[in-house]
């Protein structure tokens, strides 16, 4: 059980450690075809989630080319020179509900763009339809987007032809298509490669929203939004679609031309991450750079290095955050004093306290005891008190349940806020997740050695307490013997017998408690024959001698399968953590390449999700193949 709780953490961690730039933020970057015209300029077109806070710097973007720092400047375009076409799926699949949310989200993100944005609406289904062009007003926008019915088969290849059509020959103009679509193409006379093309040559963006359904086609979809740099979005009912238009009409005025001078020619990568204010964003693109021919040499790097001014370094980026944490824990100390400080408290708690600990113990002292004597009363009330300190007892953790709960919980708030400093909300859940899981593995870890200690010394404890008989010692005085003489933890258990037989309790309680707490089928026999030779008498010494020979040898049984099956434990160690080192060496030396199962929607999360349960399988069944019963 140990182990598969350190596979459930492992497989936190390293979903966690993956680069926290992949959708950190709501949305995603995107980076548009490239404007070459003055090559060795190289201008990106990006577009990032709406900030609520205006445009951003050129200090929140960090550019590399090939893994090389390029210095960037960045303008924000907001909405002045986008040219919106609207492309609404109206099919007859699109009837009741759907219909509806569809048209409550166009309308929406028509009147929360600014008035002077340029939009053209159309429809689709069996043919495609022009509602309003580029030169009408808001309120004819929403007016033909009330007016839509749901009826016919889908042309979406036409339509998009039809669409690109729309866009004026205007050089300087941002191009986008937001296609809203829920079946698969089966009207068209025009195919999937024949849409691309043109949108191509026209430089026009193509955003996917897919209203899904049993036939929706995701390939096509996705296949447009790929080869124009657009991003396809997923909406499941209305109200879910509303969403999605919302957070495109944010997109759509957070616009980005971002200029660097490239020192590179051919196939190159480029890589762009912001420092956005709901989190960090990453994103990569391919780009084709023009090479340079024999008459127009590159500059010489020496003249080049020479030229261009020394790098300063950015100043931490997560200083903000690290404000937010010290404001966060700052806030949260005040309020649980406060907490502490008004809760009732009877009289004679308050009188023994200040008896005991007048002018002698620290403030914080006073605040964790409180909290931990709130946490016991919790405990209690609830039920699990009883059970967590049969678990710390254990464990041999010397702490109470309220001291415990309290630890854990500090703990938990500590990793989350750090958590959140360091890599976003995603840290964040993920510690509070690791955290409980972490203090329940090393309960049960520190339970399983202590477990494992008392068994291997059961044969000792066995001859100490047969000899002590022999030599005239009551059965009270041999205990008594092995708790001062033995090794822990059989001497911590057995002064915990000695103690409490003192203080009126009968022996086979408590020892049938030892043993409850212990859970040792050997001791159990010892237990066992301790009970049967109180009632009936006889050679209790004899009785032992005999017990402690078999837990010898079932002790060398035990030891010798460990040692044969040594390789095999082996092995799936290696196996297991064979996976988590290779994805580690792969981050490190090309995080792009597996940042694309993140950044891959559903495909890419259940691909994780399935890899994460064939894992756990593998560790189940090589634990069963490993783990000999006797």
């Amino acid at each position: 059980m140990n182990r598969v709780l350190v596979v459930l953490l492992g497989l936190l961690v390293a979903v966690a450690g993956w680069p926290p730039t992949l959708g950190a933020a709501d949305g995603e970057l995107q980076i548009a075809e490239p404007d070459l015209a003055g090559y060795p300029q190289v201008r990106l077109p990006v577009t990032l989630p709406a900030t609520p806070d205006g445009a951003l710097t050129d200090d929140a973007f960090e550019l590399t080319e090939d893994g090389e720092d390029r210095d960037v400047t960045v303008e924000h375009r907001g909405s002045d020179d986008l040219q919106l076409v609207l492309l609404l799926d109206t099919t007859g699949s699109m009837g009741g509900p759907p219909l509806a949310g569809a048209k409550q989200a166009a309308s929406n993100l028509v009147a929360d763009l600014p008035a002077a944005t340029d939009i053209a609406v159309m429809e689709f289904a069996t043919d495609a339809s022009l509602l309003t062009g580029f030169a009408d007003d808001t309120d004819a926008h929403l007016a033909a987007i009330d007016a839509l019915e749901a009826d016919g088969r889908t042309a979406m290849y036409d339509a998009v032809l039809a669409a690109v059509e729309l866009f004026p020959d205007d050089p300087d103009a941002s191009r986008v298509i937001i296609l809203l679509a829920d079946g698969e193409d089966n009207a068209s006379a025009a195919d999937l490669d024949a849409a691309i093309d043109a949108l191509s040559a026209a430089e026009v963006t193509l955003t996917g929203v897919e209203y899904l359904t049993d036939f929706t086609d995701e390939a096509g979809v996705r296949a447009m939004a790929a080869a124009t740099g657009g991003q396809v979005l997923e909406a499941d009912d209305a109200a879910e679609l509303v969403a999605v238009y919302g957070q495109l009409a944010g997109d759509l005025v957070s616009r980005y031309l971002v200029d660097y001078d490239s020192a590179a020619d051919g196939s190159v990568e480029l890589e762009l991450r912001v420092d956005h204010p709901a989190g960090p964003l990453m994103a990569t693109r391919e780009v084709q750079l023009p090479t340079p021919t024999v008459d127009d040499p590159p500059a010489d790097d020496a003249e080049a290095q020479a030229a261009s001014p020394p790098s300063v370094p950015a100043p931490p980026r997560w200083s903000p955050a690290l404000l937010l944490a010290g404001a966060t824990l700052w806030f949260l100390a005040l309020g649980l004093t406060t907490f502490v400080a008004l809760a009732p408290r009877r009289r004679s708690q308050l009188a023994g306290t200040a008896t005991r600990h007048a002018g002698t113990t620290p403030g914080l002292s006073e605040l964790t005891s409180r909290a931990a004597l709130l946490a016991e009363r919790g405990l209690t009330g609830s039920g699990y008190q009883r059970g967590l300190n049969a678990a710390l007892e254990r464990a041999g953790i010397n702490l109470r349940p309220g001291e415990f709960v309290v630890l854990q919980a500090s703990t938990l708030v500590t990793a989350a806020v750090l958590g959140f400093a360091l890599g976003g909300w995603i840290w964040a859940v993920v510690a509070a997740v690791v955290v409980p899981l972490a203090f329940l593995l090393v309960v049960r870890t520190r339970t399983g050695r202590r477990q494992a200690r008392f068994n291997d010394q059961l044969s000792e404890t066995l001859q100490l307490l047969a000899g002590s008989m022999r030599a005239g010692y009551s059965l009270m005085q041999a205990v008594d013997s092995v708790a001062r003489e033995a090794e822990a933890p059989t001497a911590v258990e057995f002064s915990r017998l000695v103690v409490e037989t003192r203080l009126g309790r009968d022996m086979n309680e408590a020892l049938a408690a030892m043993s409850d707490r212990m859970r040792s089928e050997d001791f159990e026999w010892i237990v066992q024959a301790i009970e049967i030779h109180r009632e009936i008498g006889g050679d209790l010494a004899e009785v032992l001698d005999t017990v402690a020979g078999t837990i010898r040898e079932r002790n060398q049984i035990r030891r010798q399968v460990k040692a044969l099956s040594a390789e095999g434990r082996l092995s799936g160690y290696i196996l297991l953590a064979l996976p988590f080192a290779v994805g580690a060496l792969i981050m490190a030396t090309n995080p792009g390449y597996l940042g694309e199962l993140v950044s891959g929607g559903l495909l890419g999360w259940s691909l994780i999700a399935i890899g994460g349960l064939l894992m756990l399988i593998g560790v189940v069944w090589m634990r069963r193949l490993v783990r000999l019963e006797f």
